[in-house]
């Protein structure tokens, strides 16, 4: 295939000379990424190149105040890192390479030294690819791969972790005004998917409540080993080729970037982790918030799936929620209408599911003094978040708010739930309310019907002993 040259320009590095187009800002190393590692269309998630870009910026400024860089090269770094960071989407396809890569991400890290660098040259009046602010030299002193990657995962998961955080109780907030407006409506309560003893909607929906208050305080519970940044360890977390204190500068200049994005009055900043050896070796605080994040999946499958299931009918299903009609949901049957939600769901879910093992699996690559994993880390983790973030206001949106109680359908089947014959065991005994319940079923009468018909129980008594209401409270 013949190339037009003239549509690329020629950058050299160590290994040779390498044709990059002439529009983008990336230079040799990432050029052969590109060429490399034509895997898949998975790309790093913005939030983590602008957790490379701020790192970048903030070792800039240290390396500085160390004397260990000049201040027109340190200024040069800032002003491109701000203007990239400003002006993200004009910047953005310069960041295109895949997630499969090399385990420490050292083709996106040099990536976005490579597109500092250039941008950072250019501001000063140098041609791209003059390396007059060196990508490895300027923009990456201090710092390896090795440190950089793993930091850059932690800031980002730790920021979108505190917006999921606000999209939790945005669905919370809906299912308590749920619970409030569905108060005091009975309804069959299942166990085993029989009929058990009547629960109210309301009750049922706290539950659900609960399971996401719960994920929030397992989010918020992994914060402090989050926290902790491997930045400073370079290549094997011995620090070498870093000042003594450019780990502690660096994470100091990290806050007060990070803390318009993060209250940090409410969680805990950024620190030098106590131990850089764990910190770029192991991935188990990823594992750990993986973990979280699958948990909180399959309670929104648990939660979408009841609903599903309390919703299915319209006359061969349980039938007691009505659920918003969002679209058709056949191209045979006119008229039907399909659980979207609930199913759209279950699938993202289960990938969550898939994406959360496949982390448990890769940890054994995990050898000595680096964990080769960290692209698919980073995949994992900001996949799972962004997609439940959307899932979150999509459940709240088009499936709660617009949830309804088929009360016609409620009304008139909770009274012939056989297991209404609870309290009466406590006057009868156990083997008397079994005959019951068996004798009422063959009978086609409700449990109420039968006793006032067979003299076990006046109607009066009946009333008030399988009151479905009273069922539903502790101590009756």
């Amino acid at each position: 295939m013949t190339i037009n040259t003239d549509s690329f320009r020629i950058e050299k590095d160590p290994m040779g000379e390498v044709l990059i187009p002439k529009e983008k800002l990336w230079g040799p190393q990432t050029q052969r990424a590109i060429n490399n590692f034509k895997i898949s269309n998975y790309k790093f998630h913005p939030e983590i190149i602008k957790a490379l870009l701020i790192i970048k910026k903030a070792a800039a400024i240290v390396n500085n105040e160390l004397n260990l860089l000049n201040s027109d090269k340190a200024n040069a770094i800032v002003n491109a890192v701000d203007e990239i960071l400003n002006n993200f989407e004009k910047y953005q396809d310069n960041f295109i390479l895949d997630i499969f890569q090399t385990g420490s991400g050292t083709s996106t890290n040099m990536n976005v030294n490579e597109v500092i660098s250039n941008l950072a040259s250019t501001l000063v009046g140098k041609e791209l690819g003059s390396k007059f602010i060196h990508p490895n030299d300027d923009v990456n002193k201090g710092q390896s791969s090795n440190d950089v990657i793993p930091t850059s995962i932690r800031i980002a998961v730790y920021k979108m972790l505190i917006n999921l955080i606000s999209d939790i109780n945005y669905l919370i907030n809906s299912i308590k005004q749920k619970e409030e407006e569905f108060k005091d409506i009975v309804k069959i309560g299942r166990t085993h998917l029989m009929d058990a003893t009547p629960i109210t909607f309301s009750q049922e929906f706290s539950g659900y409540r609960r399971q996401l208050e719960l994920a929030i305080d397992r989010i918020k519970g992994v914060f402090n080993r989050l926290a902790e940044l491997p930045i400073g360890g370079t290549a094997v977390g011995t620090g070498i080729n870093t000042h003594v204190d450019f780990a502690y500068k660096v994470v100091n200049k990290i806050n007060e970037f990070m803390a318009k994005y993060i209250p940090f009055e409410i969680y805990p900043k950024f620190r030098e982790t106590s131990n850089h050896f764990e910190a770029q070796a192991s991935i188990d605080t990823f594992i750990e918030v993986m973990d979280i994040l699958k948990i909180l999946a399959l309670a929104l499958i648990k939660i979408t799936n009841d609903i599903r299931f309390m919703g299915s009918g319209p006359v061969g299903g349980f039938g007691e929620l009505i659920l918003p009609e969002l679209q058709p949901g056949s191209s045979i049957m006119p008229g039907k209408v399909n659980p979207v939600v609930p199913e759209a769901t279950g699938m993202a879910c289960s990938y969550i599911v898939g994406l959360s093992y496949s982390l448990t699996f890769v940890n054994q690559y995990s050898n000595f003094e680096l964990s080769t994993t960290f692209p698919l880390v980073s995949f994992s983790l900001t996949e799972s978040i962004s997609i439940l973030s959307n899932l979150l206001k999509l459940i709240k949106e088009k499936l709660i708010d617009g949830l309804k109680i088929n009360l016609e359908k409620v009304n008139s089947i909770v009274n012939y739930n056989p297991s209404i014959v609870t309290p009466l065991a406590k006057i009868v005994g156990y083997d008397k309310a079994y005959e019951i319940v068996k004798e009422a079923l063959k009978n086609k009468l409700s449990i109420k019907e039968y006793v006032v018909l067979n003299n076990i129980l006046s109607q009066d008594e009946a009333e008030k002993i399988l009151n479905p209401l009273n069922l539903t409270k502790t101590g009756y």
